[in-house]
Order: structure tokens, then C-alpha cells, then sequence
């Protein structure tokens, strides 16, 4: 049975789907274009939902697709950080340059995440960090240069990993914007937005190309025999129906957990916090500075991130209910930025998890309706671009043969796993144990086999997640990345920086000591590279405020 995805070709370098040109003799044939998918209803706007509007309006031209959202409730914007593969796998889709949206959306550049206190008590004196910065370590003989490190490490070597096999630090340290005043970018980064602007930049574009815009209120939905999604009624006695919905109606999953019934597996006994409050707070920037990552703020009960942006900083301290209050969070949250007692905050409370199944029947679910974690690794925007891109990947037409909808839900359950391993071997690590909340996310938290056995791989010796492709395939092909997304200099830079050192060198290093000079030569090149880049770059500052004056333009 043929379906749209059977001959759409293969992702290009830029994750776009060409045309065939024999495409329309295909589908004349047989009565296949009466069986394609023609209407497509996404329930909720925000920046899940105009992804979706815009990223399918690409993809499926002439599919007819509309949104109902309900009308927008005003909230602060409190800072959206994001991953590396957004321009490639989603804006270059679209066919936009980074530098437009970037102006658009009050965007900024976030160069890694930093992680502040999450191994000592800053109440009893201490204070410390790391970076987890983006990019592939490079291998020596097919070798990553971490274990070389790890080796170096054991004889008494004290810079630390993040340092030793990434350039990015000592620019972050300073301040640095990852391109030139000549607009070449010179390291790996990510950005830092208001999601709201994002959403809005986004909608004005998907209406621009034909999607239909209904701000109204989902009130009910109609089955068909089969159960799959007939129609969905709103508060204004309106009937919309289509082929195929998505759902993204964030945390209250009105249609595929709602009207279909899927079950949310809950995952709070994997990871333990489930609130947040937000807020943003003005930033003096040329006073500041602007700092080009993001921070990552160790708390009695979680964390609070701080997402840096021109005149301002959006940040939220993430915690546990299970182990303080509302009131003693948003205390200890006042007292970190001495905020005043009518400061304007969000209050927020998530469900931390995925569904059974992302997609049932003709119900797809896109963004907090299908999955959720705590934003410690900026998983949020990417769990987003990611299951739209493998739902154009799976597409389906009207006849929905089972096997699309089954490989779209493996990719969506691997992904969301994989990434909550990796988030619990933050907590697993840290040798903070000051209060309850530390103490059980040490000790008392539900493991999978997949995340026991990376840490056992760790403690071994071994690499863990080596791509065995070079930096520019890994981020030229989202197919690469999406399969191996937390790589070895990830697990290292976390674990390491947490004190978690590998327990074992890995052996065949000992049985190549001619690679050892090689190995050192690597080192100094990276140092080497770090000292010439903080010669040739400006402060973020200095770059984002030239970027949205207009008077800068990117090079590659």
C-alpha cells in the first residue's frame, strides 16, 4: 500500500525533502492522490503548534492545514534555550536565514550550558562549575581524546575535561560571542529566545503561506466507528474535520490522551522535580554583559536556569514538590535575585513522562501533549522539530497502514528514554547530598538497564555513544544525530564535572604509546585554537547588539 512517505527521497544535507519530478504520475495512478491525506487540524498554537503549522505547510504544500487555538492568555516571557541542529533540521527547512529569525525573536547565542554548585553547598562556602559544551570530542586513533585525558588525569593532570578537549570554555569565561564581527562562525552553539516571539514570528509566517488560523475553544470531539478522530467541535458551535490531527495542547492533552484515550506513563519516580517558578528580570547589558550560555544553578530542592538575552535574563527555578513547598521554593528563588514580594511570577506544575504511545489512530501528539522533561539539557524545543520532522518522515494517507504509526512511536519512546537517562546521570553523580531532595536523587531513583549500563561503560573505561563520523556529518545529517544524539564528550563533561571520574583507563591505550605524542599534539591544538579564537572574537554584547541594529550579516 503506498503512502506519501514511500516516495518522499531521503533527507538532504540540509534535512529538506526534494521533489520527484514524476511524482504526480505516481499518485494519478491507481487512485492514489484520493487516498492522501488532505486536511490536517492542529489543536493549540505556541510554539509546538506553529512549528508543526509551518514545518508541514514545507513539507506537504498541498495539504490543507488549520489551527485552533484558544485565545492567548498574556505570560512573562521567561527565556527558551535551545540545541545546535534548530537552524539546520527546522529554519533551513523553512528556507530561513538565521540572522532573520534571530532578529525577530530577541535571539541570543548560548554556546553550552553551565553548571554552577552542583557539587558543593554554596552555604557552606562552596562554589564551583563546568561547561557542557556542544560539538564532537576529537579521536586519536579512533580514540576519543577524553580517555587520553582520563590517562593524563591519573598521573596527576589537573585542568579539567571541559577545558582539556573543548575550545569553547575559555571564550565563555570571557564572554565571547562563538562568530566574528565578519559574521564566521568559529565554534558549535545553540541559541537562547523568547518562545512567545517565536510562536508569534512563527504564526505570522505559516498564515503568510496559507495556513488557516481558528482562535477558538476546543469544547468536544466526534468519533468515528473505527475510533479514530471525525471532527472536534469548539465553544462557538463550530465542526472541523480532517484526515490527520495533532495535538498539541501542551500538559492537558485534549486529544490523544483526553478524546483517545492513551495513557501517560508517569516517570517521577526517574526524575523528581515537578514545578517551576519563572519569571524575568531586567539585565544592565553593557554594564553585564551578556553571557552566551546558559546557566545551570544547583538549589536546596532542583535547580534554576538563567537564559541570558538582550535587556534581559528569563529564569525559573526547577523543583521538587515532594520535598519542599511552594512558598519555601518561591522564597529561596526571591532571595537568589532578591526579588521584590510583588515581583510578577509564573507558577508552574508539570507532568514529567511521556504518553504510552505518541501517536494513535489519526491523533498525533507534538510537544508537552506527548512528553516532558525538566529543561536541564534544553531538551523541550528539540523533543519538538525532532517528532515533527519523523512525522513527515512517517507520513501517512487516509488508509493509515499501522507500521508508520509504530515507527514513529519507537523513534518518539527512544528518544524521550535516551534523554532521560542522560538527565539522571546529572543527579546519579553529584556528590551534594545537604538536603533530602540531593540525597534521594543520589540514592533512590528508578534506573533503567540502558542508563546502568552506560555508567558501568563509564566506570570501565570505555566510550560511551562514539559517533565514528566526523563533526560536520554528525550535524549535517540529522538521521546521524537523532540515532546517537548524547555522545561520549557529553557523558564525559557531566560525569567528570560532577567528580564521577572512570574508575579504569581504558586499556588499549597502554598497547599504543606511539599515539600518546599524537594525543598531546591534539591538546596543544586545542589550547592553541582557544588562545587565537579569543584574539578574533567580540563580546556577545558587542555582536547581539550590532546583529538586531542591523548591521550584521553571517557568513558560514
Amino acid at each position: 500500500m503506498s503512502t506519501v512517505s514511500s516516495v518522499l527521497p531521503a533527507p538532504n544535507g540540509q534535512n529538506g525533502y526534494a521533489k520527484y519530478a514524476h511524482a504526480e504520475n505516481i499518485f494519478t495512478q491507481n487512485g492514489h492522490r484520493d487516498n492522501l491525506i488532505k486536511k490536517v487540524i492542529i489543536v493549540g498554537g505556541g510554539t509546538a503548534g506553529w512549528m508543526t503549522a509551518s514545518y508541514l505547510k514545507k513539507a506537504v504544500p498541498g495539504v490543507d492545514i488549520t489551527v485552533i487555538e484558544a485565545p492567548a492568555i498574556p505570560r512573562i516571557g521567561v527565556g527558551e534555550a535551545t540545541v545546535p541542529n534548530l537552524q539546520p533540521v527546522f529554519f533551513d527547512f523553512l528556507g530561513i536565514p538565521e540572522e532573520e529569525w534571530m532578529r525577530s525573536c530577541n535571539a541570543g547565542f548560548k554556546g553550552a550550558v553551565k553548571f554552577i554548585n552542583w557539587k558543593t553547598d554554596p552555604a557552606i562556602g562552596g562554589h564551583d562549575h563546568f561547561y557542557h559544551p556542544f560539538g564532537l570530542i576529537p579521536n586519536c586513533d579512533q580514540i576519543p581524546l577524553t580517555h587520553y585525558w582520563n590517562a593524563k588525569r591519573k598521573s596527576g593532570y589537573q585542568l579539567p575535561v571541559d577545558y582539556s578537549c573543548f575550545v569553547e570554555p575559555e571564550l565563555l569565561d570571557l564572554n565571547h560571542a562563538p562568530r566574528t564581527l565578519a559574521g564566521k562562525r568559529v565554534t558549535r552553539y545553540a541559541w537562547h529566545f523568547d518562545a512567545h516571539l517565536v510562536a508569534e514570528y512563527l504564526k505570522k509566517l505559516s498564515v503568510g503561506w496559507g495556513v488557516n488560523h481558528v482562535v477558538d475553544q476546543i469544547e468536544g470531539v466526534l468519533h468515528k466507528p473505527d475510533g479514530h478522530i471525525d471532527s472536534v467541535t469548539t465553544k462557538s458551535g463550530e465542526v472541523y474535520g480532517a484526515d490527520l490531527f495533532v495535538d498539541c495542547s501542551g500538559f492537558r492533552g485534549l486529544l490523544i490522551n483526553k478524546a483517545m484515550d492513551e495513557p501517560f506513563i508517569d516517570m517521577s519516580d526517574h526524575l523528581f522535580c515537578d514545578s517551576a517558578v519563572a519569571t524575568q528580570i531586567p539585565n544592565d547589558d553593557e554594564r553585564n554583559g551578556i553571557e552566551p550560555y546558559t546557566s545551570a544553578i544547583a538549589m536546596k530542592y532542583g535547580w534554576t536556569w538563567k537564559i541570558p538575552m538582550l535587556s534581559r535574563v528569563g529564569t525559573g527555578y526547577v523543583y521538587s514538590s515532594k520535598f519542599t513547598t511552594q512558598d519555601q521554593a518561591v522564597d529561596e528563588f526571591r532571595q537568589l535575585w532578591n526579588l521584590k514580594d510583588d515581583a510578577n511570577l509564573n507558577l508552574i506544575r508539570f507532568r514529567v513522562g511521556r504518553n504510552r504511545r505518541a501517536w494513535v489512530k489519526n491523533c498525533v501528539s507534538i510537544g508537552l501533549s506527548s512528553c516532558f522533561l525538566e529543561p536541564l539539557e534544553s531538551t523541550g524545543i528539540y523533543f519538538i522539530y525532532a517528532a515533527i520532522y519523523q512525522l513527515v518522515r512517517h507520513f501517512p494517507d487516509r488508509s493509515f497502514e499501522p507500521s508508520l504509526s509504530d515507527g514513529f512511536n519507537r523513534e518518539i519512546a527512544s528518544m524521550f528514554d535516551d534523554s532521560r537517562d542522560f538527565i539522571q546521570a546529572h543527579y546519579l553523580s553529584t556528590p551534594r547530598e545537604d538536603t533530602a531532595f540531593w540525597r534521594a536523587n543520589k540514592y533512590d531513583l528508578v534506573l533503567s538497564d540502558n542508563i546502568k549500563e552506560k555508567l558501568d561503560m563509564y566506570d570501565a573505561g570505555l566510550p560511551i555513544n562514539t559517533p565514528f563520523v566526523g563533526e560536520d556529518t554528525y550535524y549535517g545529517h540529522f538521521e546521524v544525530e537523532f540515532k546517537n544524539y548524547w555522545t561520549n564528550g557529553s557523558y564525559y563533561c557531566i560525569l567528570s564535572g560532577l567528580g564521577r571520574q572512570p574508575k579504569h583507563i581504558l586499556p588499549l591505550i597502554a598497547h599504543h604509546p606511539e599515539n600518546h605524542a599524537r594525543a598531546e599534539q591534539l591538546f596543544a591544538n586545542i589550547r592553541s585554537r582557544a588562545d587565537h579564537l579569543k584574539q578574533i572574537t567580540p563580546t556577545n554584547y558587542e555582536f547581539l547588539k550590532r546583529l538586531h541594529g542591523g548591521d550584521l550579516m553571517f557568513t558560514s
